[in-house]
């Protein structure tokens, strides 16, 4: 009977460790400007401002799938900015809202949300499907 209740308290606190890690992590939701058609692709733009130096900004949909991410290089100037494109499936829009989670990963550093200062811009885009 101890044995089973010490098991049940390590899964509640390991529990308590994941709950605990995922707080503070906000979703971003962004309008795309129709949802996308059966030809057609979303795509999405992140740019972004100074990052801690050896970070990287992960940028992950709702349901937690990684779609990118961008890595600093060297030491990180005021005004360093970098900007990358990202496909996402269709199906994460849903009435023209999709909604994303943009993180920041530093070594030695917890995960957390990116602030305004390290995202510039966000911004969604349909375009034609290609072959």
């Amino acid at each position: 009977m101890r044995h089973a209740f010490s098991i049940a308290l390590l899964l509640a606190s390991l529990a308590g460790v994941g709950l605990a890690s995922a707080q503070g992590r906000k979703m971003t939701e962004l309008l795309a400007p129709r949802d996308p058609g059966p030809n057609e692709a979303v795509r999405v733009k992140v740019v972004t401002g100074p990052l801690p130096f050896g970070a990287r900004l992960v940028v992950k949909t709702e349901q937690g799938d990684v779609i990118g991410s961008i890595m600093t290089y060297g030491v990180p100037g005021p005004n360093d900015t970098r900007s990358e494109t990202f496909p996402v499936q269709s199906r994460n829009v849903v009435n023209k809202r999709l909604r994303l989670q943009v993180l920041v990963e530093a070594p030695g550093a917890m995960t957390r949300s990116a602030t305004p200062d390290e995202i510039r811009g966000l911004d969604v885009m349909i375009v034609p499907r290609t072959p």
